[in-house]
């Protein structure tokens, strides 16, 4: 189909062309048709997934009456808060895109049209990524109970509508307000808060006793938030009127966002291109320095931690694998009766431990900036990996001391174990992608597995047997010792066979 050039469509249709590719790269040298194969079995898999779910939904509507599901209030929050999240991280990436950008706003194109273009693409990838995991159990529920579970499609899409478009205005007003420089990394810390804190909020909900979770409850449904949210619990359930309702109202406020935020973008771009390059430099040339005669390692190790402090992103990623990390906690309080809280804690911060960890690693061995200089400066390889591998102790200490903290007032001995069995998870994990070096982007840490599907995999199999090695050893097993010795085992079969 030929679209007219400069139209609306033409630029959708280029826009999601782009965002494809991005899904079709995390799939590394796939051929085609085994990419199509690997969509598929997922597709499936998801499906068979959601069959359970949509069993119990469908059974928990049928005795909540014609109502609906009760407490609809709370996923609709976390959904939007998410859509939300994905808005103000697609328009922060947009505003500091140049290239591309820079052509568009140079052309005869309208920058409202551009602004549309870009909106509805980032629309789209909102959607696509709650549609994942939302839309087959829609899909089952509608083979279990009726058509009316498909009213979720429009009601998904009126909250990514209106999710984008309240995340473009807030990234619009941070790249205008402060420097654009730092607007970036603060738009993905405040995305990463927003995405995260809803989840971790219900993690946290689960894990109190019944009765407080309840009263939780009671007094969540009693506020002015619920009220506000019943026309799309209402649509979600099939209402015909109100599903009308709020896919006008996200259509009506997505075009208002387009028409009243297009000149607040094109400023925004425009001071995002033109920012002053010495304003760093003058700031930096007032601070004192240290000299590099304090020596290699401890030279390497100030550059790796001067490094991330500068990418904010780095912690934001981090932050988003920490919290989809936490619910290993929940799991255990809550499949195990009388599972004490520091046994369920203690394996969720062994967990953590091993993939931040691997996660710097990556980024001080894999996503070096300057392999070359480093290669050809006049010393051993393995004092350089000994120093950068160092380098990432102190920032998972940073993460690791307040939990581990909070674990010593429930247990002093099982702190200590999570301790020890963290450190040992971590350098397991650092020290495999030591190994194994997948040379990247550091910025695209969370998309490092693309590259290797295989690497992945022992990522989280070491993590899952340090998990299981601690939990038998808090209680008191000797039978710890053979998920220790299977990690023993993977990392001699990983290691090369020549340094």
């Amino acid at each position: 189909m030929r679209l007219r050039s400069a139209s609306l469509p033409w630029l959708v249709a280029h826009d999601l062309t782009l965002n494809w590719r991005r899904f079709l790269d995390m799939f590394g040298r796939l051929s085609p048709g085994a990419t199509w194969a690997a969509c598929l079995a997922g597709i499936v898999a998801l499906h068979l997934l959601a069959w359970p779910i949509a069993l119990w939904l469908v059974r928990l509507k049928l005795e909540s009456g014609p109502g609906g599901l009760p407490s609809a209030a709370i996923p609709i929050v976390c959904v939007l808060a998410w859509m939300a999240a994905q808005g103000l991280l697609g328009t922060a990436r947009v505003l500091q895109e140049r290239g591309g950008m820079d052509l568009l706003l140079a052309s005869p194109v309208p920058s409202r049209l551009v602004l549309a273009s870009r909106l509805t693409s980032i629309a789209a990838s909102s959607f696509g990524s709650v549609a994942l995991l939302v839309l087959p159990v829609a899909n089952m529920g509608a083979v279990l109970d009726g058509p009316a579970w498909l009213a979720v499609y429009p009601t998904l899409l009126a909250l990514a509508l209106i999710g984008t478009s309240g995340g473009v205005a807030v990234a619009i007003g941070l790249f205008l307000w402060c420097d654009p420089r730092r607007a970036r990394p603060i738009a993905q810390l405040c995305a990463a808060f927003i995405g995260g804190a809803f989840l971790l909020a219900l993690q946290i909900a689960a894990m109190l006793p019944a009765a407080k979770r309840n009263a939780i409850a009671d007094t969540f449904a009693d506020s002015p938030v619920v009220s506000l949210l019943q026309p799309a619990v209402a649509a979600a359930n099939g209402d015909l009127p109100a599903l009308l309702g709020i896919t006008t109202f996200a259509t009506a406020l997505f075009a208002a966002a387009i028409v009243s935020l297009s000149a607040s973008f094109l400023r925004a771009s425009l001071r995002t291109a033109g920012a002053p390059a010495g304003m760093g430099a003058s700031r930096a040339g007032g601070r004192r320095f240290l000299q590099f005669g304090s020596g290699l390692a401890q030279t390497l190790r100030r550059k790796e931690w001067r490094l991330l402090c500068r990418d904010h992103s780095v912690f934001a990623q981090l932050a988003l694998q920490i919290v989809y990390t936490v619910p290993l906690a929940v799991v255990l309080l809550r499949s195990v009766d009388n599972f004490p809280a520091a046994a369920a804690l203690a394996p969720t911060i062994v967990v953590i431990a091993a993939q931040v960890a691997a996660s710097l690693a990556w980024v001080t061995v894999s996503g070096e900036d300057a392999p070359e200089l480093i290669a050809a400066a006049p010393v051993r390889r393995a004092e350089v990996e000994l120093a950068k591998l160092t380098a990432i102790g102190a920032p998972i200490l940073a993460i690791l001391a307040l939990p581990l903290a909070g674990l010593a007032l429930l247990s002093p001995f099982v702190a200590l174990l999570a301790a020890l069995f963290a450190a040992a998870a971590g350098i397991s994990t650092a020290l495999l992608n030591l190994w194994h070096p997948q040379p990247g982007n550091r910025r695209g840490m969370l998309r490092r597995h693309s590259q290797s599907k295989l690497m992945a995999l022992l990522e989280h199999l070491l993590a899952l047997l340090w998990a299981v090695a601690i939990v038998v050893a808090i209680m008191g097993s000797a039978w710890a010792i053979l998920p220790i010795a299977l990690v023993a085992l993977l990392l001699a079969a990983c290691r090369p066979a020549t340094e």
